[in-house]
Formats: C-alpha cells, structure tokens, sequence
C-alpha cells in the first residue's frame, strides 16, 4: 500500500500537486518487476479533486516504463492515456525513491 507525495520535479522541495495512492506486489519470480494499481490524486490547481488511475506492469530493470492510463474521475473522465515512469534517485536502505512520472492522457 502506499500514499505519496506526487510533486511538480523530481526536487524533493518540489511543489506538492498531488497524491499516488495505491498498490503494488511482486510480479515476477525471475526478474525485479512489480504489479501497480495506482491513482494520481490532484489536490492542488484546475485538476483539484481528479484522478486518473494506472494498472501495469513495473520492470525495474528497464529504465523507462510505460504503463497504461484505465481509470479516471473528475476533469479526467473518460480519458485514455499513458504513464511513462523513470527513475531518477533511489535509496533502498531508507526505502525513498524519486520516479519521474509523464502521463499523456487524451479527453
């Protein structure tokens, strides 16, 4: 389970735009790849109050993902998108990361 921060760089100052909350699990017994179910919760702007969510497969080993956009509420109903996940920091003792996450989604 998880519920962080969704903010406008990759800058841990970085204005607060929003929330990823969701889930994810293990996906795969021979290589670093999770399964998410995500929204994007915006709390700030003209999207305040929206969501749009995200279902995939996360390869770590990959450095760039796509995952693809099949939920959506507010200002985003019944868009149809895309999610391209990067990661920029990672600390795996502490357990943060920093992922840049671009969604192109069409409404």
């Amino acid at each position: 389970m998880s519920d962080d921060s969704s903010i406008e760089t990759t800058s841990p100052q970085s204005k607060l735009v929003g929330r990823a909350q969701g889930l994810y699990g293990s996906a795969c017994q021979h290589q670093l790849a999770i399964i998410m179910s995500m929204s994007f919760v915006f709390v700030d702007g003209p999207n305040n109050g929206s969501c749009i969510s995200l279902l995939g497969n996360n390869k770590l080993t990959i450095p760039v993902r796509k995952m693809p956009i099949v939920g959506d509420t507010g200002e985003f109903l019944l868009t149809d998108g895309y999610a391209i996940a990067q990661m920029h920091r990672a600390d795996f003792k502490s357990g943060d990361a920093i992922v840049g996450c671009n969604v192109i989604v069409v409404y």
